[in-house]
């Protein structure tokens, strides 16, 4: 990419869809997505939240509580966006996103963007 795309630090992405477009567009050219997926991936794996996902949903599944994908997809994501405000119950796991992996997440989507974002300051 021989141009960096512009992009004013007061930009907002939720009022500004060619803008998000703009940057989707950028990331994909430049092949950062697959950075940031393996990124992440590699976080979740070494946090162990790849495996607590597997046994949980294989239990879920192998109990008969969810037969279903979707019943099973909707279990889930309640029980991850339940636990960043609830304790957990002690049941299983935390599926709650791991801290690290989500600094670490930021940190590689914030580096992906400065090889293509050039942020103009007022």
């Amino acid at each position: 990419m021989s141009q960096k795309l512009a992009v004013n630090e007061s930009t907002s992405f939720s009022t500004q869809p060619a803008t998000q477009t703009q940057l989707t567009t950028a990331l994909v050219d430049h092949g950062s997505i697959p950075v940031i997926q393996n990124a992440l991936l590699h976080e979740l794996q070494a946090s162990g939240w790849s495996t607590n996902l597997k046994n949980h949903v294989t239990q879920l599944m192998r109990s008969g509580e969810c037969t279903k994908y979707d019943d099973l997809m909707d279990r889930i994501l309640e029980e991850a966006l339940g636990e960043a405000d609830a304790a957990k119950d002690g049941d299983h796991p935390s599926l709650a996103i791991p801290d690290q992996a989500i600094t670490q997440a930021v940190k590689i989507v914030k580096k992906e963007l400065d090889k293509i974002c050039q942020v103009e300051t007022a």
